[in-house]
């Protein structure tokens, strides 16, 4: 086994199927006698439905049958939930009201409130006839007045969304100690000032949405195919909206093409496809089109967030004060307030000892597309504000940098922030000051020179970041000895790239003490996984590593058990050690498989049972904080004002490595889509009409290849002492830290022009115009 458990960079046993084509991903998915389907979209962003007819769409040759929304009501089928009760742990508003939970129906009935809400979904024999069906459906729309921006939307007077929801506000909510941060601003010897836009992000996975829907009238059962981040969850409320007992409904998943959090949601268009599956008896397949997912698939970020940083005379912070405006779309998605919340509130105080804080959120209503979890939802928009407020507050009082930050952060573990947090472990100043050092800060000056000889302007920016891992605090694992020779690994996780076949093989090698090659990770099929939360929140390890532990430990007890029956010996002389059971201080030993193999024979006693096999949910409310910091260097052409990154330098503390090749991948990866948001992505909404104006890969620019430097990562780990694993999870790490190392890169090298605010993304049209405004 050397070499392939824990801390081993184990090449992905996955990667060769995926790499030779035979991943199995939700559109490879088929069915005998399959139909398909497509939707008719909204083209407002805001109107009433007056009426659909739905005769010219079923007289195409082709076309099986049309559904409304209220074919779907009258059919059983119920709303959408928000899961603000379930989550929320009696979370109420500042004034102490409820939440509202606007009512989202699969299909709208009444009235639309995004551009390209479902109104009709259609039926075919083929893809074609189903294109052909949608577009010949005839709505009658009235149009009203939209808003789309948050701000905008919470004003007096604003276009209203939902009857009940008073200026489209859906919360209004705060954390922390609003007099004593009030008072410790008012008295402060320097408070620094920053209104930000943390941008509208699309959520571009790889692989567009699919679903596959199956009715087995037998059973009286559902059954659904599709990319998800959990299966059980998605079971679970998919049950609940088509009124039916979780039990009659099963999810599948396959592989899956990236899902950054928004492949967690029960979406409007999986309703659909079930009912409509049951409604004709047979199958139904779904396929969106990259265009259809710009304005379907939940999208991501928008805050408007001020804050304020108050320092004392010797440069330490005394209060923060953040308020956000944060755009919710057209409803309240499921699980997004509280997901952005309590990351806030945890994550609040950055990397620093602050002593006073307060944080208010409202979520505001719009006539776009909803927002849901998208990877380091709630973290950036609390470390990129704490960070940009540090960095303007060196330049404002003539402080470095780093210094301001190496002298507040926190120094001491465990430590209780102002918000109720408690930092696990870490050495945050160490961390910095390597970033520091190995991104080379002290040859800048020289490297300035020289592109200034180029005729470009160069800069360093700081990125430290903190992440806050786990999420939800359950997870299952089962291990499964078979008699075969194979251990068999249900788990409640499921992989979207993160090497999850490899890296839980590998936990389980170690703890076992048997061959890598002889683990099998089972994960995506409620019918083969008895329960699970899924993968989200940079859980995987830190939850489902927990309970594949406790279940592997489970199995050594039960194991020494049958062991102690087979080589007449007491339990308590057996001893377990390099995949065999042994009778202390003989030569006397059976191996795991062999054990195995007995039970399964009825050799051990019948109350022993015929398995060896453990199955555990693992539920711990601790969280584990991965943290760092970020280096980014940059040149500036200031006659065009692109941006070109010549060097990014990231040091990271994921806690204990399970597999660091991959842990560096996933930085990679996760440094790549924060350096999207920061000078590239923005998706943009007509302010009048509410159309989508960025829709495509035309006008949406995601990150390509050249346009990202050589990333160098480099594992400093220190144990979390949270989880048997002292893993901390290492998805969004990079995602988090990235746009303010990029920002401060920016406005440094600009900082010679007079340039001192710039917003994401920082698009060369946008630092041109810095660059212009300031001269």
């Amino acid at each position: 086994m050397t070499g392939f458990g824990i801390g081993a960079s184990v090449k992905r046993r996955e990667d060769l199927r995926l790499l030779t084509g035979r991943g199995r991903y939700a559109e490879d998915c088929g069915a005998a006698g399959q139909v398909y389907a497509a939707f008719v979209r909204s083209p407002h962003a805001h109107a009433d439905v007056v009426a659909i007819d739905a005769a010219p769409a079923r007289a195409v040759d082709g076309v099986l049958d049309v559904f409304t929304g209220r074919d779907l009501i009258a059919g059983g089928v119920g709303a959408i939930p928000t899961l603000i009760a379930e989550r929320g742990g009696g979370i109420r508003n500042r004034d102490g009201s409820p939440f509202a939970e606007p009512v989202w129906y699969p299909l709208a009935t009444d009235r639309v409130r995004h551009v390209g809400e479902p109104v009709a979904i259609v039926i075919g024999a083929t893809p074609a006839a189903t294109q052909d069906g949608a577009q010949a459906v005839a709505v009658r729309y009235r149009g009203r007045l939209a808003v789309v921006d948050a701000v905008a939307a919470l004003a007096e007077g604003a276009p209203s969304l939902h009857a009940g929801v008073a200026r489209n506000r859906a919360y209004d909510w705060e954390c922390g100690d609003a007099e004593t941060t009030a008072r410790a601003i008012a008295t402060a010897a320097h408070v620094t000032r920053l209104a930000l836009v943390d941008n509208r992000l699309v959520t571009c996975f790889i692989e567009p949405r699919a679903a596959l829907a199956e009715w087995d009238a037998g059973a009286g059962r559902y059954t659904l195919h599709a990319g998800l981040q959990s299966v059980h969850q998605l079971a679970m409320n998919l049950a609940r909206v088509l009124g039916v007992a979780a039990e009659h409904v099963r999810c599948v998943t396959g592989d899956v093409g990236g899902g950054f959090g928004s492949k967690i949601q029960v979406y409007p268009e999986y309703v659909a496809l079930a009912w409509a599956a049951r409604r004709v008896g047979r199958p139904v397949k779904w396929v969106s089109s990259r265009s259809e997912g710009f304005v379907s698939d939940v999208q991501s970020r928008d805050h408007a967030l001020t804050g304020e940083l108050a320092l004392d005379a010797t440069g330490r912070i005394t209060a923060l004060r953040v308020r956000s405006a944060s755009n919710l779309g057209a409803y309240v998605a499921p699980s997004i307030p509280i997901s952005t919340l309590s990351n806030m509130e945890r994550m609040i105080s950055g990397l620093y000892a602050i002593a006073a804080i307060h944080l208010r959120v409202e979520g505001a209503l719009t006539n776009t597309v909803p927002i849901n979890v998208y990877r380091g939802v709630g973290r950036i928009e609390c470390v990129y504000t704490v960070e940009r407020l540090v960095d303007r507050a060196a330049r404002e009082t003539g402080r470095d940098p780093a210094a301001l930050r190496r002298a507040n952060m926190v120094r001491t573990f465990p430590y209780r922030t102002a918000t109720g947090a408690v930092y696990d472990s870490g050495d945050y100043v160490a961390r910095l000051d390597e970033a520091i050092a190995l991104g080379d800060a002290a040859g800048l000056p020289a490297r300035r020179a020289e592109a200034a000889r180029r005729g470009k302007l160069r800069g360093i920016g700081l990125g430290p970041y903190i992440e806050g891992t786990g999420g939800v605090p359950q997870e299952f694992a089962e291990v499964r000895v078979l008699p075969t020779g194979i251990v068999e690994v249900p788990i409640g996780s499921i992989s979207q790239g993160q090497g999850h076949e490899t890296v839980f093989a590998q936990v389980v090698t170690e703890r076992l003490g048997v061959p890598f090659e002889t683990v099998r990770i089972v994960m995506g099929d409620t019918d083969r996984v008895a329960k699970g939360v899924g993968t989200f929140a940079s859980r995987s390890m830190v939850r489902a590593g927990s309970a594949v532990v406790e279940a592997s430990e489970s199995v050594i007890a039960v194991g020494k058990a049958m062991a102690a029956h087979l080589l007449e010996a007491g339990v308590a002389d057996i001893e377990y050690r390099g995949g065999a059971f042994g009778v202390v201080g003989t030569d006397r030993s059976i191996s795991i498989f062999e054990t195995a193999r007995a039970a399964a024979a009825g050799k051990v006693p019948q109350a022993l049972g015929t398995t060896l096999g453990a199955a555990r949910m693992h539920e711990n409310p601790a969280f584990a904080f991965a943290n760092g910091c970020e280096v980014c260097e940059l040149e500036v052409d200031p006659e065009t004002g692109a941006v070109e990154i010549v060097a990014l330098t990231m040091v990271d503390d994921s806690g204990r490595s399970v597999n660091p090749m991959i842990v560096h991948g996933q930085m990679h990866g996760a440094v790549a889509q924060g350096i999207g948001q920061a000078l590239t992505e923005r998706c943009v909404y007509d302010p009048e009409g509410g159309q989508l104006l960025s829709g495509s890969f035309l006008d949406y620019a995601i990150p390509r290849a050249d346009d990202l430097p050589a990333i160098s990562v480099t594992s400093r780990d220190v144990p979390s002492p949270t989880n048997p694993l002292g893993v901390k999870g290492a998805g969004e790490g990079g995602t988090v830290g990235a746009p303010g190392a990029v920002i401060h890169a920016i406005l440094d090298a600009l900082a010679p022009v007079g340039v001192t605010h710039i917003d994401m993304p920082a698009t060369p049209e946008r630092v041109w115009r810095a660059i212009r405004d300031a001269r």
